[in-house]
């Protein structure tokens, strides 16, 4: 039988109690450590799922002997913990967007590089079905060259805390459709400029709201595709809508939601649509699991620090275009 990896965790929000969910199935973790800057929440957990409790995740980190360590905190809270971490040997996943601040990201990636721990980011939609299915294709050279990306990340969404408050969250674009941008990354490459317009349009009467809620981001692809984002918290409620289209030379792929892919094989006689669908899988679950069997097989995981560093990048560099006005080129 396989080691099992002892798992702390630092913040014990909602996101942290997802993915504690999920490892408790998993007979290859141990659910050890929770700490909380509310002890509260970190005995809720240790008490439901075994594992001591604590309000200082240093102390937990120098106390229990971890092989693995999820980090749920607000953006704004990142500071050392993944260079603490790392140093201690201990591999991380930790939750989008990895940082606030690009330099601060670098130093993450940096550590996890230097102490050679593994490393996970939380953008787990690089699982789902129809965007593996994507992969695949523009990997094989079967969709030919990219030429047109378009995505949409449109909600009706608002928290009055924190996450209205860009200096702690970064806004919609860096802390929530940041997804489709990691999307996007993965599937078309890496952009070399950008040139975004974003407003706040629809919560003008919220106190203390200084995040945009409606966005449109132009980029160029290092591969000369062009592409564009919009994205909205006031859209329509009750819907979620993260949707996109690649035009390639030979086929079109489309995608109504990260677990669907339609394939229009336009370079196929006779011309095709292929559709593929797995509504029951689950992403997070996949990229946890990517984790714990990449540590424990020794192999690179799918999205290490180094790949967050670089969806953030592309993700400030759209907010710093909107607030100059000008196109801005990467890297920052």
């Amino acid at each position: 039988m396989s080691r099992r990896l002892a798992v702390g965790f630092i913040g014990c929000g909602g996101i942290a109690r997802a993915h504690v969910d999920n490892l408790a199935r998993l007979n290859r973790v141990e659910l050890k450590a929770f700490s909380d800057i509310s002890i509260d929440r970190a005995k809720a957990l240790a008490s439901t799922y075994g594992g001591e409790a604590y309000a200082d995740w240093r102390e937990m980190l120098e106390k229990s002997k971890l092989d693995l360590v999820f980090i749920c905190l607000p953006p704004f809270a990142h500071r050392d913990e993944v260079m603490v971490a790392a140093e201690k040997g201990i591999h991380i996943y930790i939750e989008k967007p990895i940082a606030l601040d690009i330099e601060l990201a670098r130093e993450m990636a940096r550590a996890v590089e230097k102490y050679g721990v593994k490393s996970q980011v939380g953008y787990q939609l690089r699982f789902a079905a129809g965007v593996e299915r994507a992969k695949r294709i523009i990997e094989s050279g079967e969709a030919g060259a990219i030429g047109l990306v378009n995505g949409v990340y449109w909600c009706r969404f608002i928290r009055r805390d924190w996450w209205i408050d860009r200096s702690k969250s970064g806004g919609q674009i860096v802390e929530q459709s940041t997804h489709l941008y990691d999307i996007l990354r993965w599937l078309c490459g890496d952009v070399e400029r950008v040139y975004a317009e974003m407003d706040r349009r629809f919560y003008t009467d919220v106190e203390g709201m200084t995040i945009e809620d409606v966005s449109s981001v132009m980029m160029r692809f290092k591969s000369g595709a062009i592409g564009v984002v919009s994205s909205t918290i006031g859209a329509a409620p009750g819907y979620w809508w993260l949707r996109w289209s690649i035009v390639g030379r030979d086929a079109m792929l489309e995608s109504e939601d990260p677990n669907h892919l339609r394939i229009y094989w336009s370079g196929k006689t006779p011309f095709t649509i292929e559709e593929h669908k797995e509504p029951s899988r689950a992403p997070m679950a996949l990229a946890e699991l990517d984790l714990v069997n990449a540590i424990l097989e020794d192999r690179d995981t799918r999205t290490p620090i180094s790949e967050g560093v670089k969806t953030l990048e592309l993700t400030l560099a759209a907010v710093k275009s909107a607030e100059t006005g000008k196109p801005v080129t990467l890297p920052l």
